[in-house]
């Protein structure tokens, strides 16, 4: 059985519920080639869906000694260990990987990926460079690129490369929010604004982008355009604290206090402190504060 017949089949069984006949045909293949990497792959990719991190780590770990000089296996592992936020573990097998194929595209973004979850911005960025050097094309690699470049307060890079991203692929949602996000960064709110109008008529029932954009229409002196924008999230969302908190500092500036005081309120009666919504500027713990400190003030 070929690679294509072997995924098909196996496709087939979890589609019908047939889980544990997945994991006999696929054993079975291995069992009958130990070298089939796609077949390791395959069973570690399964544990992955259903959740068994633990299990699909041993899988790729299993493989690894059998097949120690696939890269392939050595940044799977890689991967997993970054999803599950072991950074650190990640780093090494992802670096076997790169000693096997140094031209290894997808290793090189993954080694990006690991450094970031270590906000060790200066050497993801390094590392995703190198990856679109050798895949000039990847569009999810420079919308990376761009991220950690705005992460490490390279804005200009940053807007680079997500301009690059467009040029790829001028659809991509990501990409348009990251790009906004990198300008409202830099203060340009002009074209931060043109991005994110430009990535709801992709998806106009994003609150989170309704939010982003009325931050932005707010660093712009556009107080009344960020009410609308703030309330049209909100009627989509009306959970996200940060967003009714903006919301309320938008009417402070308008000296709309009464309105404002309304916003806090609604805030307060969220019970929560929602960080979906954060931007950097301020933590959950900062914001929890502001909140008491406004309840102080209205007894």
């Amino acid at each position: 059985m070929n690679v294509n017949e072997l995924t098909q089949a196996v496709q087939g069984l979890m589609a019908q519920g047939r889980v544990e006949d997945a994991f006999k045909l696929l054993q079975d293949a291995i069992n009958a080639n130990p070298k089939f990497v796609e077949a390791w792959m395959l069973l570690g990719a399964i544990y992955r869906a259903l959740g068994q991190f633990d299990r699909s780590i041993e899988v790729c770990k299993k493989a690894s000694e059998v097949v120690p000089d696939n890269a392939t296996i050595w940044n799977n592992l890689g991967q997993l260990y970054t999803e599950q936020g072991l950074y650190d573990q990640a780093i090494e097998p992802i670096k076997r990987a790169l000693s096997i194929d140094s031209k290894n595209s997808s290793a090189w973004s993954s080694l990006g990926q690991a450094f970031v979850g270590k906000e060790e911005f200066t050497q993801a960025i390094e590392a995703f460079e190198k990856a679109v050097k050798i895949a000039p094309n990847r569009v999810e690699v420079w919308n990376a690129l761009g991220s950690a470049l705005d992460d490490d307060k390279q804005y200009k890079e940053s807007i680079k490369a997500y301009k690059r991203a467009i040029e790829l692929q001028p659809t991509s949602f990501p990409t348009r929010v990251g790009l906004g996000m990198a300008y409202a960064n830099a203060e340009n709110f002009k074209e931060a604004i043109k991005a994110y109008e430009k990535s709801l008529k992709i998806d106009p029932n994003n609150a989170v982008l309704w939010f982003r954009l009325g931050t932005a229409y707010s660093g712009a002196g556009k107080l009344d355009d960020a009410v609308k924008a703030f309330k049209a999230g909100l009627k989509i969302n009306p959970t996200i604290v940060k967003a009714w908190m903006d919301l309320y500092d938008v009417y402070e500036k308008k000296g709309e206090h009464e309105l404002a005081i309304e916003a806090m309120r609604k805030a307060v009666a969220t019970g929560k402190v929602d960080f979906m919504f954060a931007d950097g500027s301020e933590t959950p713990e900062e914001l929890s504060r502001r909140i008491r400190e406004w309840e102080e003030k209205q007894k």
